[in-house]
Formats: structure tokens, sequence, C-alpha cells
């Protein structure tokens, strides 16, 4: 389900580390344009002619969850894919898939986004099982 997205310039002020952008959920008066593809716990797919390099930072405004630093893991044309610092809150990604385009046919349950949403959780899971075993293995 795409969702319309702009980029807006940080003033110097407003910059965490080096994040230069924020994306910023629905459309902009002067930001640039920016479609989000696909929004997981871990990362998004943006499609946007705004050049990016693979390792840039940028910031994003989630609902539930103010700014969210992700980073460009890899890009073909105007296709980004993104990671996230920290994987997001369900919640989180819930509130952002809220602001999306309704579907075309209200209450048809579509089995293909359910298990995309139960694969997403698994990552999640995964990850925080990973942190921890790191975590333990320091010890």
């Amino acid at each position: 389900m795409p969702m319309l997205a702009h980029f807006e310039e940080l003033a110097a002020e407003e910059r965490r580390r080096s994040a230069r952008r924020a994306l910023k959920l629905g459309v902009g008066t002067g930001g640039q344009p920016v479609t989000i593809l696909d929004l997981s716990l871990t990362g998004v797919l943006l499609e946007t002619s705004v050049p990016m390099l693979v390792g840039a930072t940028f910031e994003i405004e989630l609902p539930q969850a103010g700014p969210v630093e992700a980073t460009v893991v890899w890009n073909s044309g105007e296709y980004y894919g993104c990671q996230f610092e920290l994987p997001i809150r369900p919640v989180v990604l819930s509130a952002a898939l809220l602001q999306g385009q309704p579907d075309p046919v209200p209450g048809n349950a579509d089995p293909l986004a359910e298990l995309k949403e139960l694969n997403a959780e698994v990552e999640r899971l995964a990850w925080q099982m990973d942190t921890a075993l790191r975590r333990l293995t320091k010890k």
C-alpha cells in the first residue's frame, strides 16, 4: 500500500548527528515528493527522484515514535532500501500504515498483507533475540 511523503531539509539546530533530511508522511508544501512503497518494523522502501548515496542517513517522522533514524542500504535507480537504526514497535508501524491510502475494497482481509505483517513481527523478535544473545555472550 503506497503512502505519500516528502523530504524536508533540516536546519542545523534540528540535525541529529549527520541527518540532513527529514521524511514526513503526507504531501508537503515545499518538500521533495517521496512514495513509501513498503514499510516494516526494520526499514522502508522508498521511490523518489531525490538522489541519495548508500550509507546516507535521514530521519523519518513516524506517529507514536517521533523521529526515527534510517540509513540507505541499497538503491536501484529511484528506489531506495533503507534500514532503521533500531526496529520500530508494531504500534508505530500500525499508526503509520493507517495514514496510507485506504484499500480499494474495505473490509476485505488480505492474506498476503497478513503474512507480511507476521513476517515483520518475526524479524523484530529475531532481532531482539540476537541482541540479547550477544549481550549474554559478552559477559
